[in-house]
């Protein structure tokens, strides 16, 4: 009764496992898988191999455009150093010789096939005959040749059923002259399941159980030197490695200690060394003077000038200060017709005495007649014009080295770029000593210390002489030098007491009635309204020019627009 009933256990233990074991099998090779991976390889003579693997791919009721199939073409040794193998004349052909489409390119350490046609869906059964030429897949020892090859590789992500391989080798070879030996599974598996031949010249190996997704099949064969040339595939070298790689990451990283730490240090010392002010020896600023700062040739310096050069920007109201100095010396006027509108009126002064910039400026406002109604005319691009001028003369002059334009542009870009590229702290440093990074030479230091001198006395509130106060002359002479340095009202308030004239070049809204006071009020209303908003009307608070600017609209300008087309 024991014996029939161990058995009866026994029967039943088979029955269950060999049940198992089926329903296992079929259930993991159902749907999308390889039904046979057939290869052929032929070793040749000058050492390249040629390589055809025959892929019948069944895609089951899916609906797909085709396969693609990658293969490595670096390998590496145990040194961790990577070789690589050169692969040519690559088709792709169907079981009756008919071509596929297919697209060949590199992903990563990979040369990727892509079969098919993305116009085309397929289903079912179809075969892929993969043919290609491999340079430098055997490995050369002292006593004796191989070809390691990994037939299907271990990145497929469906089953292959079976794979099977042929290798010819070239030459005369006794049967117990070739060696092989085959492994089967995941990548770095030992595994065995496989079976390998080797009958003279022709070497066959097969898989014993199915190869799941990421499982592969690896042949090694061992067969007698001189049957076939040396050809070793070539050492791959790094780009980082090589002797220009190795210059270009030297120069990198001296970029990056530039970029990051050697420049947020270098401007601050750049300023020190070459962007301050010479130190002037003996005679400097003083508390009072009369008179504007000399060129060396002795021509004073325009009132925008003399602007410009103490704080070494060109604004608005050096612009203004020009406009008033113009209509003083005779060469426009300025009429206020109703409140807060100007015209400027060309004067009728013959002695042209002025600076080019002065005369372009006249130019520019009067080459459509002579009057310039401000309401209806943008200056912006003038008045840019003139205090690019003012820049260029103090170079010129030799009151700046540089135009301090230029070198606030350059900081501030440099300032941009740091910011975009993370370095905050040279984006900190540089927006700093931008502003005060232009200098002067020692000449527009020297001017610098009259210009602020004139501004001491022009912005003290100390009463004036007397024979300088009944001069009205005086007053207009100095007042454009005071917008210039935007204290003008200060200046004109030490003349509020004082029987003034309305000057000739100036009509004012209310008339007759004139005083200092109400005069500067005016100007600074109504006359600074204008060089603000009429000097930049050609431009938007976000800086696109008008349709109506100096250099006309045009069809397709201004915002919107682009297009299209069928494809």
């Amino acid at each position: 009764m024991k014996k029939i009933f161990i058995f009866i256990f026994c029967f039943l233990s088979f029955f269950i496992f060999l049940t198992h074991k089926i329903n296992a099998q079929t259930e993991t090779v159902s749907g999308e898988q390889i039904r046979n991976f057939d290869t052929k390889i032929i070793i040749n003579k000058d050492g390249t191999i040629n390589v055809q693997e025959t892929i019948v791919y069944d895609f089951d009721s899916l609906s797909k455009h085709g396969i693609y199939r990658e293969t490595p073409y670096k390998k590496t040794n145990q040194d961790n150093k990577q070789y690589i193998l050169k692969f040519d004349n690559f088709s792709v052909t169907d079981e009756n010789g008919g071509n596929y489409n297919f697209v060949q390119s590199e992903s990563g350490n990979n040369i990727s096939l892509k079969i098919g046609d993305a116009n085309k869906l397929i289903t079912g059964l179809h075969t892929y005959i993969i043919s290609y030429k491999v340079l430098g897949a055997l490995t050369y020892f002292s006593d004796h040749d191989e070809l390691y090859w990994n037939i299907t590789g271990n990145d497929w992500t469906v089953p292959i059923v079976s794979a099977t391989s042929e290798v010819t080798i070239p030459g005369s070879t006794n049967q117990n002259q070739v060696k092989t030996i085959c492994y089967t599974g995941s990548l770095g598996s030992k595994e065995q399941n496989c079976s390998s031949n080797a009958n003279q010249n022709l070497v066959t190996v097969k898989n014993n159980n199915i190869l799941y997704s990421n499982q592969g099949l690896t042949l090694v064969i061992s067969f007698p030197k001189n049957l076939v040339a040396v050809l070793e595939p070539k050492e791959y070298i790094p780009f980082s490695q090589t002797l220009l790689g190795k210059l270009l990451v030297l120069l990198a990283v001296l970029a990056a200690l530039t970029w990051y730490i050697f420049l947020p240090l270098f401007i601050p010392i750049r300023w020190y060394l070459a962007g301050r002010d010479p130190k002037l020896v003996g005679t400097g600023e003083v508390s009072a003077w009369y008179d504007p700062p000399k060129t060396k040739d002795g021509r004073f310096l325009t009132p925008g000038e003399t602007g410009t050069l103490i704080d070494e920007k060109a604004d608005i109201r050096e612009v203004t200060a020009m406009i008033i100095d113009l209509a003083r010396r005779g060469y426009l006027k300025i009429i206020e017709k109703t409140k807060g509108e100007f015209s400027l009126v060309k004067g009728k002064e013959k002695n042209k005495n002025f600076m080019a910039f002065e005369s372009k400026f006249l130019t520019d406002i009067f080459n459509e007649g002579d009057e310039f109604l401000l309401k209806n005319n943008q200056m912006y691009e003038i008045s840019e014009s003139v205090k690019n001028s003012y820049y260029n003369q103090l170079v010129l002059d030799g009151s700046f080295p540089k135009n301090p334009k230029t070198v606030r542009t350059l900081y501030s870009v440099l300032a941009v770029i740091a910011l975009f590229t993370g370095n905050i702290v040279l984006a900190i440093i540089t927006f700093i000593f931008a502003g005060i990074m232009p200098r002067k030479t020692l000449l527009g230091a020297q001017q610098s210390a009259v210009a602020k001198s004139l501004k001491n006395f022009l912005s003290s509130q100390e009463r004036q002489l007397n024979f300088q106060a009944k001069e009205q002359y005086f007053f207009e002479k100095l007042l454009p030098y005071a917008i210039a340095f935007g204290v003008e009202r200060v200046w004109v308030n030490r003349f509020k007491d004082m029987d003034l004239a309305q000057p000739d070049w100036y009509k004012g809204y209310y008339g007759s009635n004139f005083t200092t006071a109400l005069f500067i009020l005016s100007l600074n209303s109504s006359f600074s309204k204008m060089s603000s908003s009429a000097m930049t009307s050609t431009r938007s608070s976000s800086g696109f020019s008008s349709g109506f600017s100096s250099g006309g609209g045009f069809s397709g300008g201004g915002g919107g627009g682009g297009g299209g087309g069928s494809w």
